[in-house]
């Protein structure tokens, strides 16, 4: 049990801090090899290749000098780059850039991108060419794309072809360059995306019906998997289950193991529905002792209003977030490690990223978050706040945008604001595009960040906090602070035992205690905790 207290109270600001308590232990730390609570003699995985990684792109080795904190790098090649005609394949194209990563001691996924990225003489072969209406890509550009007709009989020869020749021509590689390789994605349609198109065919003759769809997607799931599963060093299938956890069910029978795409949860923090993308991620990816499913996300959005708004503050509390969800790999596009402001977050993944074992962990943490869920009916009550609804019609949306302007309104002598009230109350793809930062949202993790230290009673001993500080320094997005008047002048956590590894916790051990606080105010506070024998 760790206790904070607030000693002294003086006229003036309330004291408001953050907290970050990453247990750092002595030279006795146990090692990741000791045996956990759930009798594994190690963890399945090499940590090391966990945390933050790169979308890719030229001069890897001068990268990784310049940040040793990236530990992998995502490989996109493109179907129409290694197999430019019918059954010859250009292996050169594929092989360099594996070279060029794993020299740079880069750890590489892989995917090969079909659907717009197929080849053209594949519609020379009877492929049906699909036209569709038009859409933008994250930057707002059009995309201009045509595609294949994925359940023509043609095309489906042609892409399993390529998938075992692939599989095949990975063993070729040196093996320096090969062990470096740790993971597929499986890629069936547009880029990793679950869908086939990016809009609708112009002739409903290239529909994909649902269980059509689906039916192709998991006979090529199936086909990937026997082709990986055998290979050592290990090569992990990563698959998209859909944002909504649509295949959810299929790959926990069928493929239980498969790494997971996890889609929204890279792209922002506070986005509506995040809960229910939570609730059947959190089974698979963060309890190694009943399962251990892998999952990646990646960021590029970095445009979007929302974000430019305070680049420091997000990327740092985008960094906080996947580590909460439980993202394994987090991949970053080139632009992001040239901002060295970002690299305090980074740093915190490297360290914390991938360890879901906490006696593999290098400690414990947790990051002050009030979470404004408008969608909590009983913490804003109807008849306080009004009624709302995220899925409704244009009636509902206008009193929901009233339920959370009402809820910004009434903590915004602590920070808060609601700065794109429109989209605010959009579903994810569009309440991903907001103009400026959202502090009330629908169906959001209400709680601290945080993992293996838990607060107790947040909301019942400390008030929430936001935007506070200089938008130049990571820390102030979110925050927690003491409230004398209302007799809220203490904060308690405890640590999840397991962290020690099973010793007796009357032991004696080296432990490191960081808080991070903002110094605003004259109050002060101690720190105390419970050794099991004093304190």
């Amino acid at each position: 049990m760790i206790n904070m207290e607030r000693q002294q109270f003086h006229q003036g600001p309330t004291r408001r801090f953050l907290l970050e308590l990453p247990f750092v232990f002595a030279a006795g730390r146990v090692a990741s090899s000791t045996p956990s609570q759930s009798g594994e003699a190690e963890q399945p995985d090499n940590l090391d290749m966990f945390g933050v990684w790169w979308r890719g792109g030229r001069d890897a080795a001068n990268l990784k000098q310049e940040v040793p904190f990236v530990k992998g790098v995502f490989l996109a090649l493109r179907w129409a780059e290694i197999e430019p005609a019918d059954g010859k394949f250009d292996w050169s194209a594929f092989d360099a850039p594996f070279i060029q990563y794993a020299n740079a001691g880069l750890y590489i996924q892989f995917m090969v991108w079909v659907g717009p990225d197929s080849l053209r003489w594949i519609y020379s072969a009877g492929v049906p060419e699909v036209r569709i209406t038009s859409s933008l890509d994250p930057h707002g550009k059009p995309h201009n794309w045509t595609y294949p007709f994925y359940l023509d009989g043609n095309y489906k020869r042609f892409y399993h072809r390529m998938i075992r020749a692939v599989a095949q021509h990975l063993d070729t590689l040196p093996k320096e360059v090969r062990n470096r390789v740790i993971c597929i994605q499986t890629a069936e349609g547009t880029t990793g995306d679950k869908g086939g198109y990016k809009g609708d065919p112009l002739d409903a003759r290239y529909n994909l019906p649902r269980e059509n769809w689906r039916a192709f997607k998991f006979e090529t799931w199936k086909l990937f998997d026997s082709l990986y599963r055998p290979k050592r060093p290990a090569v992990h299938l990563l698959i998209n289950s859909g944002n909504g956890g649509e295949y959810n069910d299929w790959l926990n029978t069928n493929l239980p193991n498969a790494w997971r795409k996890a889609g929204n949860p890279g792209h922002g923090y506070q986005l509506n529905d995040e809960r229910n993308m939570m609730a059947f991620f959190d089974p698979l990816i963060n309890h190694p002792e009943n399962r251990h499913v892998r999952v990646r996300s990646g960021m590029d959005e970095m445009s979007k209003g929302w974000f430019q708004e305070a680049p420091v503050w997000n990327m740092y509390w985008l960094n906080l977030w996947g580590l909460h969800f439980g993202l394994d790999i987090f991949q970053h596009e080139t632009e992001v490690f040239g901002n060295r402001a970002f690299d305090e977050g980074f740093r915190f993944y490297e360290k914390y990223g991938g360890r879901k074992d906490p006696a593999a962990s290098p400690g414990a943490w947790c990051a002050f978050h009030d979470g404004l869920d408008a969608s909590d009916f009983r913490r804003f009550s109807v008849e306080q706040f009004g009624p709302g609804a995220l899925h409704g019609d244009e009636e509902q949306q206008r009193q929901t945008i009233e339920r959370t302007l009402r809820i910004a309104h009434a903590f915004e002598k602590y920070g808060a604001r609601q700065g794109d009230p429109d989209k605010g109350v959009k579903l994810t793809m569009q309440n991903r595009d907001a103009k400026r930062m959202n502090d009330v949202g629908w169906n959001i993790e209400a709680g601290n960040y945080g993992r293996y230290l838990q607060q107790i009673d947040a909301d019942g001993t400390n008030w929430g906090w936001w935007r506070q500080g200089p938008k130049e320094q990571p820390y102030g997005r979110f925050a927690r602070g003491f409230a004398a008047a209302a007799g809220k002048n203490a904060m308690y956590f405890a640590f999840d035992q397991r962290i020690f590894s099973g010793k007796p916790l009357a032991g004696a051990y080296g432990v490191e205690i960081r808080v991070i606080y903002l110094d605003r105010g004259t109050g002060s506070f101690t720190l105390q905790y419970d050794s099991g024998l004093t304190r």
